[in-house]
């Protein structure tokens, strides 16, 4: 059925009293029931006196093609009064969908309120009422069911002129689901926003009249209203899911600001706190009053914690209005089904006593991460090739409502990072580690355990565990998953019954030059010298690259040994090998018994490899390096003017910037890494150089682009008057991040009809930041912008872009005398502007054409086309005037002018 006759349909079906006005605020809810079915709420908050506007029942739209005629079902029908003249009416209705997609439901109530402000004034009660939600079914076999934010907080308060209002809608979604909130212009229909819509602090704006939404908390400031009435917000609630939108809901509301002499209220408390599920959270929460004892207040909450399936939060306050200061103690112990990656929020509420029962109000939004608990007591032990991870079993947190605790993951990463897990940010991402296993739940009885077998020696692992919940699909698959904080971390190797490299450091940067490696034998403890008897050789080989196809033996770096423990030569230097252009990897082969046999083979380490690039005052060092230990600190080296590699810096990061240089000077670096195994007995720490690299700065950054502004006197000037396009732009170097050395400017223009833009103007007097200009063909039309250069002229990015549009005028007298005596002789327009040409022509009583023109001045001496006098009389003309556009003859739709004109001789 057509959207317009079902909407035009249920108006039928409305009674008549529905053209009374009652609605405060509303929303639409649902929660989902099966694959394609679901229960939805049409909640609204109504005056409670318009008794013959009071509805029994709504129609809602389900979106499909299809709608219900829906009775209110709280109060026993009836509606619950819930403050002074407001009424919380729920309407609640069952419905199933043909198909997987995404619908809108929506409702509609032909009228809004009469005399809003901000709603098509002053005509808001013919502008209907309209709330929409519009969901998306999931593959509820893979992506679990989708269920709607419910809005935990009335939209019932009112405000002062002056006065600082505040709400908070107080979403909490049972799934887990992301949130953020965000002001839209109402609507009355579906797809169409409510006409001459002004955001509230549009209304006599000014610096002490600001509107602003949190779209994080969903706090809404206004501060403050500057003058008395009602207006309307509305406010979308968008729910993601692995940042992929799945539905959004709509509250439209009203906020009734009024004139009176009363401040709000003020809670103070916590901002924000994060907890571990099974611990206690108390805190306290004051309502002070800024008019002192002569008003009582009251305080109260609202939020997901109050309304939690299992291990719910109280607040102990008094549920009376009392004599300021009120305290009230929060508390609560979230069990582990609590645990989410998003926070909970509750909305505390101070609200005074001003008009006897309630008068203006103060929110204040706190927000409570659960987290859960880190695994206990991780260890380990390595074995033959593999390492066995071992720790608490009973895990805390393992026993939750529908299978929500999934099981364990296993991080690990080379070498040790022994940093303090976050409360407020648990996860592992971006501490160096590696997930290695998900969702494990082996146990021994008395110990959940997993077997790492993707180990090699020579390396000492790191690992952590933690657990993950997630919720469940139909189909048993995980969605939303949360991580808990991590166990204490645990560091073993392998048995170390290889050689180990230690060193691979440039001694000489040239094409014959020469590199240092060292390593170390295998562990005496570790390697079986009865299994594996002499002699023992140790045969040194070079690969190329980071990464070598193949490696080759490097002549007199083999070295023997009759007995494991008899001396034997540990360190090469590789000679005549250009250390300038490519980075070296080595490896070392070991050899035991008589013939030879290989009995295993280090793990590769390479040379450090620096790059240096030149830039504006400054150079960019890189560098890359692959080895088995871990490099935790790099000095920058930078040679003086004696000759002499001086230290200029450390970090931990594999770049560097040298600032403040002269350009068109070279400066050589080198790099020193400092790293280790981690294991014990080993050196460390271990020291390696780069080769040595120079650079030489060169200007090659831009300045910033800069910001540009047009104003003209199109719309003041009178004809006559020449009117230019007044150009102004800042000089960037003022405020960009990085300051460059703007010299000078270049202004263009693209004129319509022209694939490239002109130059108009350049100056090198970076302090020059105007112009005046306009075209003789193309007049003020045309799209400009700036573009800034330095000194070795860089050029900026384009400024914004301004497109400017001619402001044609042409207008014609009503009568001319062409009688010769040299007064008003002529017929012809008024001075003019912007005009390219005109298609004129004149008609005599009888429509005959007696004279035509393309000239724009017309200059019509009240002659036929044959050069005859025509007589007195009245003259009828036909006017199409063409806009200056471009010299290219493209014009735009022409203006008709009609008239008549008076011919006295």
């Amino acid at each position: 059925m057509n959207r317009n006759l079902i909407y035009l349909f249920l108006l039928l079906c409305l009674p008549m009293f529905s053209w009374a006005t009652h609605n405060r605020a509303g929303e639409i809810i649902y929660e989902q029931i099966g694959d394609l079915r679901i229960r939805a709420s049409i909640i609204t908050y109504t005056k409670a006196s318009s008794v013959d506007a009071d509805r029994d029942s709504l129609i809602l739209i389900w979106g499909d093609g299809t709608f219900s005629k829906v009775a209110r079902n709280n109060g026993g029908g009836n509606g619950v009064i819930i403050g002074p003249d407001i009424k919380y009416n729920i309407y609640t209705f069952e419905h199933t969908y043909p198909s997987r997609a995404t619908y809108t439901m929506s409702m509609t109530d032909p009228n809004r309120n009469s005399g809003i402000l901000n709603v098509n004034p002053p005509n808001s009660e013919i502008i209907p009422f309209y709330i929409e939600t519009t969901f998306s079914f999931l593959n509820a076999t893979f992506q679990g069911f989708n269920n709607a934010p419910k809005l935990l907080q009335p939209p019932i308060d009112v405000g002062c002129v002056g006065q600082r209002f505040t709400h908070n809608p107080n979403a909490f979604d049972i799934d887990g689901d992301s949130l953020v909130y965000e002001l839209v212009i109402p609507q009355q229909g579906v797809g169409s926003v409510v006409p001459n819509y002004i955001f509230p602090e549009q209304i006599l704006p000014g610096a002490n009249n600001l509107l602003t939404l949190d779209s994080k908390t969903g706090d809404l400031v206004w501060d403050a209203p500057r003058k008395a009435g009602e207006y309307n917000i509305a406010l979308r609630i968008s729910e993601y899911r692995s940042g992929v939108l799945i539905s959004s809901l709509v509250r439209d509301m009203q906020i009734l600001i009024q004139v009176c002499d009363n401040r709000p209220p003020k809670v103070q408390t916590i901002e924000e706190v994060c907890i571990v599920a099974g611990q206690t959270l108390t805190f306290g929460v004051a309502a002070t009053d800024p008019d002192g004892s002569s008003q009582k207040v009251k305080l109260t909450a609202l939020g997901g914690p109050f309304v939690v399936e299992t291990g719910k939060a109280t607040f102990n306050v008094s549920p009376n209005f009392e004599t300021p200061p009120v305290n009230g103690t929060f508390s609560w112990t979230p069990d582990c089904n609590a645990i989410n990656k998003e926070y909970y929020s509750v909305i505390f509420k101070a609200v005074d006593n001003y008009s006897d029962t309630t008068g203006l109000a103060d929110l204040k939004t706190v927000r409570i991460k659960v987290v859960g608990p880190g695994p206990e007591n991780l260890t380990g032990e390595s074995s033959l090739n593999q390492i066995i991870l071992k720790w608490d079993d009973p895990y805390l947190c393992q026993i939750t409502n529908k299978n929500y605790f999934k099981g364990f993951n296993v991080w690990r990463r080379v070498s040790s990072n022994s940093f303090q897990p976050d409360t407020c940010n648990p996860t592992m991402e971006g501490k160096g580690y590696t997930k290695i296993a998900f969702a494990q739940k082996t146990t021994d009885g008395s110990n959940y355990t997993y077997v790492d077998a993707t180990v090699e020696k020579g390396k000492a692992y790191c690992y952590r565990v933690e657990a993950e919940f997630a919720k469940t699909s139909s189909g048993g698959f995980p969605f939303n998953p949360v991580q808990s904080l991590p166990s204490n971390e645990v560091c073993l190797q392998l048995n170390l019954d290889i050689p180990l490299i230690t060193n691979v450091t440039i001694e000489e940067t040239s094409a014959n030059g020469r590199i240092l490696i060292k390593w170390v034998k295998p562990r005496t403890m570790d390697f079986d010298t009865i299994q594996n008897p002499g002699p023992y050789t140790y045969t040194l080989k070079r690969g190329i690259g980071f990464n070598p196809a193949a490696y080759t033996n490097i002549p007199n770096a083999n070295f023997t040994s009759l007995n494991f423990l008899d001396p034997v030569d540990t360190s090469f230097t590789d000679i005549e090998i250009n250390t300038i252009i490519s980075p070296y990897t080595y490896i070392v082969d070991f050899f035991a018994g008589q013939g030879g046999s290989l009995y295993g083979s280090s793990t590769s380490a390479s040379s450090v490899f620096l790059n240096v690039d030149g830039s504006d005052k400054k150079t960019i060092l890189t560098w890359n390096e692959l080895v088995p230990w871990s490099n935790n600190s790099f000095t920058i080296y930078r040679l003086n003017s004696i000759g002499i590699f001086d230290s200029i810096g450390t970090t931990q990061a594999r770049v560097y910037e040298d600032k403040n240089l002269e350009n068109g000077e070279e400066y050589c670096y080198k790099v020193r890494t400092s790293g280790t195994y981690g294991i014990a007995g080993l050196p460390t720490p271990l020291i390696n150089f780069s080769q040595e690299r120079c650079a030489i700065p060169i200007d090659t950054v831009p300045p910033c682009a800069p910001a540009l502004v047009i104003t003209n006197d199109c719309l003041n000037a009178n004809s006559n008057e020449v009117i230019l396009n007044n150009l102004s732009w800042n000089n960037p170097d003022l405020l960009c991040d990085t300051p460059g050395d703007t010299k000078g400017y270049r202004v263009y223009v693209l004129h319509e009809g022209n694939t490239e833009a002109e130059l108009i103007f350049e100056t090198s007097d970076e302090n020059q930041t105007s112009f005046t200009y306009a075209s003789d063909i193309y007049g003020l039309a045309g799209c400009y912008y700036v573009v800034a250069f330095d000194s070795v002229f860089n050029e900026s990015l384009l400024s914004n872009i301004i497109c400017i549009e001619n402001c044609p005028d042409y207008r014609l007298p009503n009568a001319f005398s062409p009688n010769g005596d040299g007064h008003n002789d002529i017929f012809k327009p008024y001075p003019f502007r912007f005009v390219n040409k005109v298609e004129f022509k004149v008609f005599n009583r009888w429509g005959n054409l007696i004279f035509e023109t393309s000239d724009a001045n017309l200059n019509w001496e009240g002659k036929t086309k044959s050069g005859n006098d025509v007589p007195d009389g009245v003259y009828y003309y036909t006017c199409r005037v063409f806009e200056q556009v471009d010299a290219n003859g493209v014009e735009s739709s022409p203006i008709a002018l009609t008239g008549y004109i008076e011919l006295i001789r």
